[in-house]
């Protein structure tokens, strides 16, 4: 036991992101799915109403898109990593019951929050510069544009609000993408919300021989622009970009 806290102790935030970082270098495939606050509140089976994305608890087909979020919290593969919400940000309890609902093991867990708070300035200057030497297909909101983007997008798939339940059928369209183009090597972008979780189970399980990266808010600015695009406090300058969170 004190072995197994030692080696916890030593996992460090922003080691974490530079160790994602030579992966896209090396070019060495995976998958990144990111379980924040509101996936947690979900995957404990509680309500919630986000607006653009809600969870009801006694809706059956919501319990049904809950179970595929949980499969892809449970998914294992060598090249499949998952991102947790720490106690730092939702206390030891809810950080140590995920931890272990999730099944993995510790080489393969990480920050829900890895690109963001005191990462996303690196993030912005070591990571979204590689995303400019790969063919990138992104997943994002309809409204969404390119011309501000510093890389080029080859393909894009677009989704609406609460796309985890009204987008589901994208997973089809992508997967006949993946074996029609024969893709191989390219560079999934998520920015779907709780649908980016199930996105990256279900691509990397289907061709594991891509990048599927759940990044969340982190190129808001570049998709919807000043005026609409600073979706999150830590684009805003808040004080959570100070913030480092701790693993235990």
């Amino acid at each position: 036991m004190a072995l197994i806290l030692a080696e916890e102790n030593m996992k460090d935030y922003l080691e974490d992101l530079l160790k994602f970082r030579a992966k896209l270098e090396e070019r060495e495939a995976f998958a990144l799915s990111r379980y924040g606050d509101g996936e947690l509140r979900i995957l404990k089976g509680n309500p919630i109403d986000y607006g653009e994305w809600k969870y009801d608890p006694t809706d059956a087909t919501d319990s049904i898109f809950r179970e595929r979020m949980l499969d892809s919290l449970r998914y294992r593969h060598p090249g499949y990593y998952v991102g947790i919400s720490c106690p730092h940000c939702i206390g030891k309890d809810d950080f140590e019951s995920v931890k272990r609902d999730s099944g993995q093991d510790e080489s393969h867990l990480t920050w829900s929050t890895l690109f963001v708070n005191s990462n996303y300035p690196k993030f912005i200057a070591d990571i979204l510069p590689l995303f400019h030497h790969y063919e990138v297909v992104l997943v994002c909101k309809r409204h969404a544009t390119f011309r501000n983007l510093p890389f080029t997008v080859t393909r894009d798939f677009r989704v609406g609000d609460n796309a985890w339940k009204g987008d589901y059928y994208l997973i089809g369209e992508i997967k006949q993408f993946i074996e029609r183009e024969k893709v191989r090597g390219k560079l999934f972008l998520l920015c779907a919300g709780p649908f980016s979780c199930i996105l990256a189970h279900q691509l990397h399980s289907f061709c594991p021989e891509n990048f599927y990266i759940d990044i969340g808010s982190t190129i808001d600015p570049y998709l919807f622009g000043r005026a609409e695009g600073l979706t999150r406090g830590y684009l805003r300058g808040t004080p959570e970009t100070q913030e480092r969170c701790v693993w235990a």
